[in-house]
């Protein structure tokens, strides 16, 4: 149990930005006035925590969960691709500064706009939204989503 704990916190300092080549190395690197480490394991977890390390220092943006501004949601194969196609780009062409999220999940097309960490940032949106497009007012609505964007992370430090 207590190595599990000790692989599970050397993940941690290894993602959160340790700045050795591996973790380990670090570990094993001699200090002045502290002990020496050794550490006996599979090459196999090294290879697998520098993998990790790699694909989290290459990420652009941070998810969290938040929520969407939903403008379109259709079970109509053809018909909801297309209507919800054709409300992205009226969306983009009003607000192209605007992120737009067009999915599938069988057998559902949605459209959902927008990146929020509060219900009070998507109801501002969803308002402005209803009150430009007012004949899709019915069909607008905050929806929770476990992967929002935080387009301020700037991981070029």
């Amino acid at each position: 149990m207590r190595i599990i704990a000790t692989l599970i916190t050397l993940f941690a300092i290894c993602l959160t930005g340790a700045h050795a080549d591996n973790i380990f190395n670090e570990l094993k690197a001699t200090k002045e006035g502290q002990g020496e480490v050794t550490i006996t394991q599979s090459s196999d977890i090294t290879r697998l925590l520098d993998k990790k390390k790699d694909a989290w220092s290459n990420k652009k943006q941070l998810t969290f969960s938040g929520y969407r501004v939903q403008v379109y949601m259709g079970n109509h194969q053809k018909q909801s691709k297309d209507e919800a196609s054709q409300r992205e780009a009226n969306i983009k062409a009003r607000h192209p500064e605007m992120m737009t999220y067009l999915t599938f999940s069988s057998p559902f097309w949605r459209l959902r706009v927008g990146d929020f960490r509060t219900h009070a940032d998507a109801l501002i949106l969803a308002n402005k939204l209803k009150s430009e497009f007012s004949k899709w007012e019915g069909d607008i609505y905050i929806v929770r989503d476990n992967e929002v964007f935080n387009s301020d992370y700037n991981n070029e430090q």
